[in-house]
Parts: C-alpha cells; structure tokens; sequence
C-alpha cells in the first residue's frame, strides 16, 4: 500500500492510503477512490473523521485521500483556550479550493496510483460535509475556478458521488441555540466564513447550498440523526426536498439516535462509551451498498 502525504500550501495536505495494484500474479485492478474531508466546524479537523474512516473504506476496495484542509485555527488547543493565532489560508472559500486541487491531483496521477478516474467520490462530515456540497454543487463555477492555480480538464472537478454525514449546509452559526460556543468563537466561525463579526443576511445566504442547486451535479447519500444538536436535521431534509423538486437522485437516511460527531460509532475510534453507536455504524454498509450501485 502507499501512503505518504501530500502538501498542498503552507497548512494543508492531503495524506493518501493507496493499496497495491497487484492483487493476484499477473492480476493488475485500478482502485475506485474517496476524497474524505473531516468537520471541525472550519476551526479545526476532527481526528476521527479522517484515518478511521479511511480504514473502513480501504476495506472495501477503495483508494483514500484524506484532506486536511487549511483551519482558520492551527491547534485545537489555541481554539478552545481562545489564544489562538488566525491562519491566514484559511479564510473561505480556500477549503473549496484546495478540495479541488487535491481531484485534479488524483486525476493527474491516476495512472500511476491505479485509480478509476470515472469512480472517484466525496465525504465529508459536518463542516466537511459543507465543504464537499459547495464543490460539488459549484465545480464549474468561474468565480471558484479563476482562484485556482491550475487549469481544469473537462469534468475532472466533479466527482461521481457525494457522501454528506451529520452535514452543515448553511452558516448561521447564531442559531446554533443547541451549540455551547462562546463569543470568541462565534466570531473565529464568522471570521472565518464572511470575513465579518457580524455579517448581513446577503453573506449568510451566499453559504446556503440551496442556492446553488442545478441539474449538472453528482447523487447525494446523506445521512443524520434527529438528536443532533449541532447540525440541524430539518435543514438536511429540507435539502433532500429540494433535490425532490429538481428531479435529483438522493438516498436519505435519518436516525433516531445518536448525537453529533459519531463518525463511524465504532469501540476501536471511541475515547469514551457513548461514542460507541452500533446502529449509526449502519450508515457504512448503507453507503457501500449505494457506492456498488453506480
């Protein structure tokens, strides 16, 4: 298997967990690939929502990009102690971008990892999820491709499929009510997204993936619990409504149970009892068996 990283500017990389190629004597098979983007509501990048996802797709046959996007805060530690210094990338949409400097990565050396450029998905999980529904809804939109510092080849910028867990799909942090944040970082998150403490409802609406809906983009798997007190399942169902009204295929699933940031609610990624939640970890032979569909 490779694995190595890749960086990608000053505080972002991409960290790559590619099995071998050869799978019998003589037997060569390229490997479909999946972009994982971990939440962190922008700030920071959730450690479970990377490599431990990673293993569970690497299971199943699938190459794994885990992009550690730029944060507006470099350490969790700085965050929570509201010390921290602001990285200058990580100011939005740079997440954006260099989710699609890492596609255009992988297309331009799939040959050499073995990777099926034609089964190439996206998940992200919360802020993640934000971030891989803004690509995929915007992945030919000229205002984001004129940042880039490289030119897009045909549809490289679209990936086949997109996987929202527990998603963000908007950035109203102030109704957040469920959320204990504090006013520094109410205001590190608005930083961050408006580049304004206070920013009107024109800047708010401008991350509302509602508003980017069209008929070019990829299917959605989505999947939420109704306990989540971070991110709002209504807006998650008021998404896959829309997707209804324009005709776009999506499978949705709603749990009852569990809470916000359960990754894949396995005991080998759980630092404390209720982060074990065998019917969320439903959510992965779901989606394998959506993945196996296309």
């Amino acid at each position: 298997m490779l694995h190595k990283k890749i960086k990608l500017n000053d505080t972002a990389f991409v960290e790559l967990y590619i099995p071998d190629s050869v799978i019998s004597y003589g037997v060569n098979r390229k490997w479909p690939a999946v972009v994982i983007c971990p939440g962190g509501g922008y700030m920071i990048s959730a450690i479970k929502e990377g490599e431990a996802v990673a293993i569970q797709f690497l299971a199943k046959g699938y190459a794994c990009f885990v992009l550690r996007y730029s944060t507006f805060i470099k350490d969790r530690e700085s965050y929570y102690n509201e010390s921290s210094e602001i990285n200058e990338n990580g100011y939005y949409p740079s997440q954006i971008l260099e989710l699609m400097e890492t596609l255009h990565i992988i297309h331009e050396n799939a040959e050499e990892w073995a990777i099926d450029k034609e089964s190439i998905f996206t998940i992200g999980f919360s802020a993640g999820a934000h971030i891989i529904t803004m690509e995929a809804l915007r992945w030919n939109d000229d205002s984001l491709l004129k940042q880039l510092g490289f030119k897009p080849k045909s549809v490289e910028l679209k990936p086949k499929g997109c996987i929202l867990c527990y998603p963000m799909l908007n950035a109203k942090i102030d109704t957040l009510s469920n959320l204990d944040l504090s006013e520094f970082q109410k205001d590190s998150m608005n930083e961050c997204l408006h580049k304004s403490k206070t920013p009107n409802s024109e800047q708010v609406e401008a991350l509302n993936v509602e508003n980017y809906l069209h008929s070019d983009i990829p299917e959605f798997f989505i999947w939420h619990t109704t306990e989540d007190s971070v991110t709002n399942a209504e807006d998650t169902t008021s998404l896959v409504k829309k997707f209804q009204e324009i005709g776009q295929p999506c499978e949705y699933h709603l749990f009852k149970k569990g809470r916000h940031g359960l990754a894949c609610g396995n005991k080998q990624y759980a630092s404390k009892d209720t982060d074990v939640n065998n019917t969320i970890g439903m959510w992965l032979p779901l989606v394998f068996n959506w993945m196996g569909e296309f």
